[in-house]
């Protein structure tokens, strides 16, 4: 994005991608979706002590003038029919082609090693070419320790060369694994539920959302917009709990009541068909099991105790937080370049003059599902406009 504006403005532009294929990564983002988007998107959706500083690049390219941009670039973006994703029809291939089709210098497998400052601009080190000049540098590496996904510590590393702080990077928006090992029992189990995550009595994350239940721990979109507290968390020595939140569209006294009545015209049924009518059959036995409910025991048979138990499940099950599925599981990092040292109206280094650094090499953390892909092209967007503005 960045480059596609500059190239726009007529300026001489150079694209140096270190994978064989530029957009592997963004192709794999969002469980495969490819957002670009949300139709949520909003400051509100980003978190930390740095979540302001996202604030000019979505009022610069909001989303309906995204949706131009990409629509002038031929590719019209549609609603997915979930999680508020907006995204290109064909997958991600497409927005990558859109973005890139008036460039015609792009060089694919080519490893920047560093980035000198020089009298007029930069040099700019490959690993196996000649080092090349330039007036200014856009440094758009993506997130940084994602090697799954293309990714490295290239952008951070050479960022810090040039004097700038990089705050310590840690897995987000990743799967969460628990001690509990009945969670791993039911993978295929979904369904929309309210998660906090609790140090004690205080809740240091929190959304709703789907989750999945797998045999290595819970995934999905709520799953991912809690995690990022996760392992700074546990490194402070911090115990961690899992607050999970069956139906977090009802008040409390709305699940009891259904489920006083579910009970009542079923006392006679066994107990583990009949939860089937208020949480998925699975996940309904692994609660009853806790609350030590025979199998194939009536309703009736449940005494006080198990059911005001289960109710309190529905409602707030705890599980023990053993930690992340670590970086290699994640679609993003919490940590990069300190954006105190980032103009958030330009996206230009306050160090270095006529180096600007973009999308997720800044420590800027957005929830899952096009939010953190919308900043990654605002700011390019932004940047594109501003780089040697003056020289135009």
């Amino acid at each position: 994005m960045a480059a596609s504006c500059a190239a726009a403005r007529g300026l001489s532009v150079l694209v140096l991608e270190k994978q064989p294929y530029a957009g592997a990564k963004f192709c794999y983002s969002g469980m495969g979706a490819a957002p670009v988007s949300n139709t949520k998107i909003d400051v509100s959706r980003f978190h930390g002590r740095n979540a302001r500083f996202v604030s000019d690049a979505l009022a610069a390219l909001p989303l309906p003038e995204l949706r131009k941009w990409f629509a002038d670039a031929g590719l019209q973006l549609e609603d997915a029919p979930y999680y508020g994703i907006v995204q290109a029809p064909g997958g991600g291939g497409e927005v990558i082609e859109a973005l890139g089709q008036h460039l015609e210098s792009w060089h694919d497998s080519q490893h920047v090693t560093g980035i000198e400052r020089a009298a007029d601009g930069f040099v700019v080190t490959r690993e196996s070419d000649t080092p090349l000049k330039a007036k200014a540098v856009v440094l758009a590496t993506g997130a940084a320790n994602l090697p799954q996904l293309g990714g490295s510590n290239d952008g951070c590393r050479i960022a810090q060369s040039l004097g700038h702080s990089i705050e310590a990077e840690t897995a987000a928006l990743v799967p969460i694994s628990v001690a509990e090992d009945w969670v791993t029992k039911i993978p295929g189990v979904w369904m929309d539920v309210g998660l906090q995550v609790m140090h004690g009595k205080r809740s240091l994350a929190n959304s709703v959302g789907s989750m999945l239940f797998t045999g290595s721990g819970l995934t999905g979109e709520v799953v991912f917009n809690v995690s990022r507290v996760i392992e700074p968390a546990l490194s402070a020595g911090a115990e961690l709990e899992l607050a999970v939140n069956f139906h977090p569209n009802l008040s409390s006294e709305d699940v009891a009541q259904w489920m006083f009545r579910v009970f009542g015209e079923r006392s006679r049924e066994p107990v583990d068909r009949t939860i089937d009518h208020i949480l998925p059959a699975r996940l309904g036995i692994e609660l009853l099991r806790r609350q030590k409910v025979k199998r194939g025991a009536r309703v009736m048979q449940m005494d006080e105790r198990q059911r005001e138990g289960l109710l309190r499940e529905m409602l707030d099950t705890r599980l023990k937080i053993r930690g992340t599925l670590g970086l290699r599981a994640a679609e993003g990092v919490s940590g990069g370049v300190n954006v105190r040292e980032v103009d958030p109206r330009t996206f230009e280094s306050k160090l270095v003059p006529n180096l600007f650094m973009v999308g997720q090499l800044l420590d800027v953390q957005g929830d899952w599902g096009g939010f953190e892909q919308h900043f990654s092209l605002a700011s390019g967007w932004l940047a594109g406009h501003s780089v040697l503005k003056n020289s135009d």
